[in-house]
């Protein structure tokens, strides 16, 4: 018997040990996949014709550098959500046949292409063996308008609204819902005016015209050992710049492109970050020192 209970109590110190023996803390491998493509839409006037009310162009911008203001975002996000989790941070650009299929593809495209590129990467990834989850920042394409913005936006890009008798939209949150707190302003006139940002100083005004940055993406997570989607969560982000002292009469030409760069990777970091710890008040900081540059957008 005093055998038998010295196996007992070994046994249930032994079970104490292990009950108490802290869990794997989870590594989490975070990713951004934006690319370096940058979209331009500007609303113009509607002729009565079917040709769509918008013009489109896009440049190149330093995939690197709006990378790493995902990252940055994103990391900061999981370090609060999460404080006892590793953090994995990928640096991966897109091969060059996949950026020229996003090149050549529809917005409506440009996600699915990104998202198999990706996970063919991660594949070939042998560290994807001691993860637990993938946690990917991908563009995300948008049909309708929202709230003040312009139709078919996609990924990262500047919005121009030129028209002082734009047409007034419903807006909409991320999820298909109404945004009565974001509802426009009417104006006399026939326009809507809408919440802006003073380039300058930070200060918030109402405007009729005005260019703002945006951030259409979705939050994807993956499972790290089979790289099955777990999660979606798409996110609509934007900030309309408008300067109330600004003697051009285009809005368009009253903020140098420089200074709406450095805006947009602002967004791109914070737009991340809330795509964890959830929406938050914008707190437009003082800008940054720019050189002269080129105009927003024509």
């Amino acid at each position: 018997m005093k055998h038998l209970a010295c196996i007992v109590a070994l046994t249930c110190c032994s079970l104490g040990a292990w009950a108490q023996e802290p869990a794997k803390p989870p590594v989490v491998a975070l990713v951004a996949a934006v690319g370096d493509q940058i979209d331009i839409v500007r609303q113009r006037e509607r002729t009565g014709t079917h040709r769509e009310p918008f013009s489109r162009k896009s440049f190149t911008l330093n995939g690197r550098a709006l990378n790493m203001a995902i990252l940055k975002g994103l990391d900061q996000a999981i370090e609060e959500a999460e404080p006892q989790a590793q953090r994995v941070l990928l640096a991966w650009t897109a091969p060059a046949q996949t950026q020229q299929q996003l090149a050549e593809a529809d917005g409506k495209e440009r996600e699915a292409i990104t998202l198999a590129a990706l996970k063919q990467h991660l594949q070939s990834l042998p560290a994807r063996a001691g993860w637990d989850r993938i946690e990917a920042i991908l563009p995300s394409y948008f049909y309708s308008s929202v709230g003040g913005m312009g139709r078919k936006l996609s990924g990262l890009g500047f919005y121009v609204q030129p028209l002082d008798k734009g047409a007034s939209v419903q807006p909409w949150d991320s999820d298909g819902e109404a945004l009565d707190s974001e509802t426009p302003d009417p104006d006399p006139a026939g326009g809507s005016s809408h919440r802006t940002v003073d380039p300058n100083t930070g200060e918030t005004g109402r405007s009729l015209t005005y260019v703002a940055t945006y951030m259409y993406f979705q939050r994807v997570t993956l499972d790290a050992r089979t790289l099955e989607v777990v999660s979606r969560k798409r996110q609509l982000d934007n900030v309309k710049y408008a300067d109330p002292k600004a003697t051009a009469l285009d809005v368009g030409d009253q903020i140098p492109l420089r200074v709406m760069t450095s805006k947009l990777l602002d967004l791109a970091e914070r737009s991340a970050y809330t795509s964890v710890r959830g929406k938050s008040q914008i707190n437009v900081t003082a800008p940054r020192p720019v050189e002269p540059g080129a105009s927003a957008a024509r």
